[in-house]
């Protein structure tokens, strides 16, 4: 696997190597769209354009409320071939916390999903006097809204520079340039150069033996350390294809659909998988009900009940989680608990912790 040196660099070469692969796809209407790596370096390419004709500089802080959405990647990235550095907030997060966010990373630029997140932001933004811009991705509902300092993704896109000035900016970011800040569980923010990311990417996708043509489905926010290195960035080093939400709730039968060989989650995800199927065993009929109670029991013990379970009923569970075709499952946060974790074992499943937030950033 060759080495690379920012996250601009991977990008450019797997579109020059890859570029009809598909790499991205999103559920919308009922219908799987897919993009292939010229798809996704062009809507990076032309967000990035708008960035720079809007003064964006190395260095800049833009953070991004949002889901986790295929636009929050392109506008991620193209934050990264700036120069800039990426902050993703939670979009359930309170207003009071954004201020604080984009108060103590010096934000610029605050990209939001939707009206929703924009209330937010402008009920805030007197109290952030670093924020200069806000870029709005859905503009539904406002239509009639305007703000000297708020424009929408497409207009943003429309003042573009030219593609000439894109490439030479994001072949100059450096190894070094601060990448990407995350917030901590104890609410600290943190900052990861390119080198740091892509050391962390490296040293993950080894030892979770991901490879190319892999596929999983993103179903934390970006926000999540998780989703942003062991999701996006080690999906892009690794040519592992990203399914997107066709919306929250729709996740479970998302995954069924997907049927996904690597799944990256946290251990609160497990815990509802285990709950859900739990709760459907029990409104089974009595014979369903033992069955699979039987086949989880006889999985955790091996031996030749195992190989029964196996045989008989623990394929029919793994298929109708969606987990039919699963090589690699990890967690981020927290071990899952001992009753999860056991009965994940039971289906063949082995759910493993990367700790993707370790040493290697600079705390901010």
């Amino acid at each position: 696997m060759e080495l690379d040196t920012t996250i601009p660099a991977l990008l450019a070469r797997e579109t020059a190597a890859h570029g009809t692969e598909i790499i991205l796809r999103k559920k919308d209407r009922g219908i799987w769209n897919a993009l292939d790596w010229s798809t996704l370096n062009a809507r990076v390419s032309e967000i990035g354009q708008g960035l720079l004709a809007a003064g964006l500089t190395p260095g800049t802080v833009v953070a991004i409320v949002s889901e986790t959405r295929p636009e929050l990647v392109f506008a991620d990235l193209a934050v990264l071939g700036c120069g800039g550095v990426s902050l993703a907030i939670h979009p359930e997060t309170e207003a009071a916390e954004v201020a604080d966010l984009l108060r103590r990373s010096n934000t610029a630029v605050v990209v939001v999903e939707g009206e929703e997140q924009l209330d937010k932001v402008l009920g805030v933004r007197a109290e952030c006097p670093t924020v200069q811009l806000v870029v709005i991705i859905d503009v539904k509902g406002l239509r009639d809204f305007q703000d000297p300092r708020c424009m929408s993704l497409v207009d943003l896109i429309a003042n573009g520079t030219s593609q000439a000035d894109w490439n030479a900016t994001a072949a100059s970011v450096q190894p070094g340039q601060a990448a990407v800040m995350l917030t901590g569980a104890d609410g600290g923010l943190s900052q990861l150069s390119h080198a740091d990311v892509l050391r962390q990417v490296e040293e993950a996708g080894q030892s979770l033996t991901v490879r190319p043509g892999d596929e999983r489905l993103a179903v934390l926010p970006m926000s999540d350390p998780t989703e942003r290195i062991l999701g996006l960035y080690l999906s892009l080093k690794y040519r592992i294809v990203s399914n997107y939400l066709e919306n929250p709730e729709t996740a479970a039968e998302n995954l069924r659909e997907v049927k996904p060989t690597v799944f990256g989650a946290d251990a609160e995800a497990w815990e509802r998988l285990h709950a859900r199927t739990t709760a459907q065993a029990g409104a089974a009929t009595m014979v369903q009900k033992a069955f699979y109670h039987w086949a989880v029991k006889a999985g955790g013990a091996g031996g030749l009940m195992a190989w029964l379970a196996n045989l008989l009923v623990l394929p029919a569970v793994r298929s109708q989680l969606g987990f039919g075709q699963l090589r690699v499952a990890y967690i981020g946060d927290r071990a899952v608990p001992a009753e999860t974790d056991r009965w994940a074992r039971a289906l063949g499943i082995t759910v493993r912790l990367i700790n993707p937030f370790k040493a290697g950033g600079t705390h901010v």
